[in-house]
């Protein structure tokens, strides 16, 4: 197995989820959307008015995962 994919692979997860965040979160308001795309971080606080939370930051918390476990297997 490369581990260099599941790095590449668990940034494009968390790209993708990132991604999802703002699509959700532009169901709540336009700044929240634009908010959640541009600060990482702010996704949290408006997916939960949005009511997307779990799966989206479930699948966040996933590809971030891969990173991390990726870069240990490889150090």
């Amino acid at each position: 197995m490369s581990w260099g994919l599941v790095i590449v692979g668990g940034f494009l997860i968390t790209a993708l989820a990132q991604l999802a965040a703002c699509i959700a979160a532009f169901r709540y308001s336009a700044l929240a959307g634009i908010l959640s795309f541009i600060v990482p971080g702010y996704l949290f606080f408006a997916l939960k008015r949005s009511g997307a939370y779990w799966p989206v930051i479930g699948t966040w918390f996933g590809g971030v995962m891969a990173v991390v476990v990726g870069t240990i297997a490889l150090s």
